[in-house]
């Protein structure tokens, strides 16, 4: 989870008061309602510039850095149904010696998001974190990390493992710009909570949008590439608009 303290750095932007009250209001016990995380994905969104201008890298709020990054991701997902796990990573590593699996996460997140100068780009490199510790939970070695990769790519294919690279963009921007803050005015346990609901909301939302398509054939550095992830984030944003306040 990302941190806030670049917290009120986006305040003269029209859309910030409606996300940040949205957000505030939302903590409570640390349990929010269903329709109070609905608005606060909504005004998510609209804080972006909504989904047809985001998509596309036409905000400056944020989508540029989290396009860029799951473009990369993409071509290494298409890389390891072709050649491997093992192949693709010591491909990144040009050379390096790989011994444990934090190393190895350490390299695909740099590969993917190699900067994190923004706020867009702290929470797009803490995106890929997100996701590969979900796919390699727990895995004690790289061939055992890598048989959980190639076994994601399988059981859900590259196209749902981007949008779930998204659904968790869209969540550590939540996290980087309030985390800090509802911490010091809710609590620790309620905000902790709250984020944990939040990130299941994200993922059920975004459920409908992943089909197990093959995407192994796309040149990722092409325009055609950069085509199909950005249609990607637009059909994830757009499970979340309309309920903005």
């Amino acid at each position: 989870m990302g941190t806030s303290k670049a917290y009120g750095g986006l305040k003269g932007v029209p859309t910030w008061s409606n996300l940040s009250s949205s957000v505030t209001k939302a903590v409570n016990d640390g349990h929010p309602t269903q329709d109070s995380l609905r608005k606060i994905m909504s005004n998510a969104v609209a804080h972006f510039g909504g989904s047809n201008r985001a998509y596309s890298g036409g905000s400056k709020t944020g989508g540029r850095a989290g396009v860029k990054t799951a473009q990369r991701l993409g071509s290494f997902l298409g890389n390891v149904q072709n050649n491997g796990f093992i192949s693709s990573l010591n491909g990144l590593g040009k050379g390096i010696d790989i011994n444990d699996v934090s190393q190895a996460k350490g390299i695909i997140i740099e590969h993917c998001a190699n900067n994190a100068g923004t706020l867009d780009e702290v929470a797009a490199k803490a995106a890929m974190r997100d996701l590969l510790n979900d796919i390699g939970a727990d895995a004690l070695s790289i061939n055992e990390f890598g048989e959980k990769f190639e076994s994601a790519i399988k059981d859900y294919g590259p196209k749902e493992l981007i949008v779930k690279y998204f659904g968790n963009y869209l969540y550590e921007h939540l996290a980087t710009d309030f985390y800090e803050k509802l911490i010091k005015e809710k609590g620790i346990k309620e905000t902790n909570s709250f984020y944990r609901d939040l990130k299941e909301y994200i993922i059920e939302q975004t459920k409908t949008i992943s089909e197990n398509h093959d995407l192994r054939s796309i040149d990722w550095q092409s325009r055609s590439g950069q085509t199909v992830i950005q249609e990607l984030f637009r059909e994830t944003l757009i499970a979340f608009e309309g309920y903005e306040d």
